[in-house]
C-alpha cells in the first residue's frame, strides 16, 4: 500500500472543512432549539395544574347547577 494512497487533495480538504463547519452550525442550532423544550418536571406541573383546575371548575359548576 503506497503511502499517498489515502492522501487528499487540497480541494477535498477544503470541502471537508466546509462540510464540517456546516454540520457544526446545524448542531449548534439544534442544541439551541432543544434547550427551549420544557423539561419533564415542567410538563408534569402543567398537567397537574390542568387536572386540578378542571376538577375545581367542574365542582363549582356542579354546585352552582344544583343550587339553581
Amino acid at each position: 500500500m503506497p503511502p499517498d494512497e489515502h492522501m487528499l487533495a487540497l480541494r477535498q480538504v477544503d470541502q471537508a472543512r466546509t462540510d464540517f463547519a456546516n454540520i457544526e452550525d446545524a448542531l449548534e442550532f439544534l442544541m439551541q432549539r432543544i434547550s427551549y423544550l420544557p423539561t419533564r418536571m415542567e410538563l408534569a406541573r402543567m398537567a397537574l395544574g390542568i387536572i386540578v383546575c378542571t376538577a375545581g371548575i367542574t365542582t363549582l359548576l356542579g354546585w352552582w347547577l344544583l343550587a339553581h
